[in-house]
């Protein structure tokens, strides 16, 4: 008998507790009892977030800018290196294969996410310029068209290329930075304003290096001199990053 008093017992407890616990803190304060503490994940008001819910939830935009500097390495399509980025006061175009005093020295920051379209400054004494495309053909898949590669003025992301003079039509904003491996990959934007994929091409004949939307058709439509995929990428090794 006193076994099954006690059951009852028990059992009557935990069912008020359960109560209790499933009852809100408005309710629980009219029943005369405290209120039941915060739960973790969430912030109630009048408590703070604990350190690792607010890391959670804080913004990626939190992240600082940076700014990069340094030389352009070309690779071939091998991945061997071809060298660095010529700089000359004719423009920009080809490999150096002299002394490392013709590199071509540049700088940009790079995005919050660091995904997104930047600009690439050229920094040297023949005045400030960015680099870029020069020309407006429309780049497409079967197609021979190609854009040029040389100085230009910064135009705006996600801009089909902007006249500049009579025989010039620039975009800047077109590179994207991979942070890890260093690349530097191309977004060139038709007149249209599509994004077009876009190949950085090299001509080792006349050491011109320029745009294309297919590589194969370019080499196909120019039998006397073909052209071959590269790679750039930022050459940080005598130079620094600063976060901002």
């Amino acid at each position: 008998m006193r076994v099954f008093v006690l059951s009852c017992v028990v059992a009557l407890l935990f069912s008020v507790c359960s109560s209790a616990a499933a009852i809100t803190n408005a309710q629980r304060l009219a029943r005369g009892l405290p209120p039941l503490p915060p739960k973790f994940g969430r912030a109630l008001p009048g408590y703070a977030r604990t350190p690792t819910v607010a890391a959670e939830n804080s913004s990626p935009s939190s992240a600082p800018h940076k700014t990069f500097t340094g030389r352009i390495l070309v690779k071939g399509h091998d991945g061997k290196r071809l060298g660095h980025l010529s700089n000359r006061a004719s423009g920009i175009n080809g490999v150096n294969f002299g002394a490392s005093s013709a590199d071509l020295h540049v700088s940009f920051t790079s995005s919050r996410s660091q995904q997104g379209l930047i600009d690439i400054q050229a920094v040297d004494a023949h005045g400030s310029s960015y680099i870029g495309t020069t020309s407006n053909a429309v780049l497409a898949t079967g197609s021979s068209t190609f854009v040029s590669f040389g100085k230009v003025i910064k135009t705006p992301v996600h801009s089909p290329p902007v006249p500049v003079g009579q025989h010039h039509a620039d975009e800047s904003a077109i590179w994207t930075f991979d942070s890890r491996s260093h690349e530097l990959s191309v977004h060139y934007v038709n007149p249209n304003g599509h994004e077009a994929k876009t190949t950085i091409a090299y001509n080792s004949h006349d050491n011109t290096i320029f745009f294309v939307g297919d590589i194969g058709a370019y080499n196909a439509a120019h039998p006397g001199g073909h052209v071959s995929p590269i790679t750039l990428y930022i050459d940080l090794t005598d130079d620094s990053t600063t976060d901002k």
